[in-house]
């Protein structure tokens, strides 16, 4: 899932760098995900908005782009509140892939 050929190109291959990327998403990833369902419980399309604008970027930093379409998706839906009774697919493919990059960081399968 994590793309670790794009992290390598990106980061001129500096195995120390990579691994703060890796760290700073761990250690995000929980508030991400915190943000996002929050937001839709509450039914707060801006800030759903907002929190997926947040956590794309963190997926792409991963080079995780397919992932980080899906949620620039989610934010032009949020931001024209329109098929809003997709939103919650939406999130629950982000949770469900934030959470397998997590578990490919925490069982080293990435360096």
């Amino acid at each position: 899932m994590i793309n670790l050929d794009y992290l390598r190109k990106t980061t001129n291959n500096d195995v120390d760098t990579i691994r703060v990327l890796l760290d700073i998403f761990k250690e995000q990833a929980p508030e991400l995900k915190k943000d996002v369902v929050s937001a839709l419980e509450q039914r707060n399309w801006t800030a759903l908005q907002k929190a997926t604008h947040k956590a794309k970027n963190s997926f792409l930093i991963l080079g995780l782009n397919d992932e980080a379409e899906k949620l620039q998706e989610l934010e032009v839906l949020c931001k024209k509140e329109k098929d809003t009774h997709l939103f919650k697919n939406y999130v629950d493919d982000f949770l469900n892939s934030c959470d397998e990059a997590l578990n490919e960081i925490d069982n080293g399968m990435i360096i």
